[in-house]
């Protein structure tokens, strides 16, 4: 089945600080499926770093959003969510999101998952 998003939905209780070990394992492995030259993995390593700064003061990173990347992570500003999402759906948007849930279920974060909840992809949902 294709897939738009995959939403990790956390608990009103959740603390940005509880990514602080898993977020650079999720990045890496964004940041390889992008397949970056050494400028652009020059720049990534500083995005990482400024949503581990976020992170480790307990607020909510800014996430994976660069141009050209083959999969994107999003945080919400009015939710304590993750969202994972690729502009059209696609098949191994699952099989990518079953991986980041091994990630955080192995760091004992719990979340709830979600698919296919953001506003573009029911905005276009609606035009057919």
């Amino acid at each position: 089945m294709k897939n738009w998003s995959i939403h990790f939905v956390f608990d009103q209780k959740f603390q940005w600080k509880k990514l602080e070990k898993v977020f650079p394992e999720i990045w890496e492995m964004l940041s390889k499926e992008s397949k970056l030259n050494q400028e652009e993995q020059t720049y990534d390593n500083a995005a990482l770093e400024l949503n581990m700064r976020e992170i480790r003061n307990d607020r909510k990173p800014q996430g994976y959003v660069r141009d050209g990347a083959k999969f994107r992570l999003a945080f919400p500003v009015d939710r304590k969510e993750m969202i994972l999402y690729r502009g059209f759906p696609v098949e191994n948007l699952k099989e990518t999101g079953d991986v980041i849930a091994k990630m955080l279920k192995a760091k004992g974060i719990k979340f709830t998952l979600e698919f296919d909840k953001m506003l573009l992809q029911e905005i276009k949902s609606r035009k057919k």
